[in-house]
């Protein structure tokens, strides 16, 4: 956890699953969708449907992985934290047409 500490961005990737076609399912799918993207506004910016880059700061990680861990459905959905060092941020391309809200948030 120590090098945690030291990396302060990161790419978060989200999978909220639907396990069938009824009504309920759907709607309680796409609540847990939303209830996740409005956390990670929180934190930084969406770059993709369900991609973004947040920065953190101090506590802001386990804060995060608590207000995730509340939301979604542990046995379907799926969210990953990848964390990026200096270096990589540096490195980071983007091809395409880019969100003007993204702007050079890692820069």
């Amino acid at each position: 956890m120590s090098s945690l500490k030291r990396i302060s961005r990161f790419v978060v990737i989200y999978d909220i699953c639907v396990i069938d076609d009824s009504y309920y399912e759907q709607r309680n799918s796409a609540k847990r969708r939303a209830k996740v993207m409005r956390i990670l506004y929180d934190y930084g910016v969406r770059t993709q449907l369900s991609v973004f880059e947040v920065e953190l700061k101090g506590k802001q990680y386990g804060e995060l992985i608590k207000r995730i861990e509340k939301v979604i459905r542990t046995e379907t959905d799926k969210v990953y934290i990848y964390p990026l060092d200096a270096g990589s941020v540096e490195k980071i391309t983007r091809l395409g047409k880019e969100s003007d809200i993204l702007g050079d948030f890692f820069l």
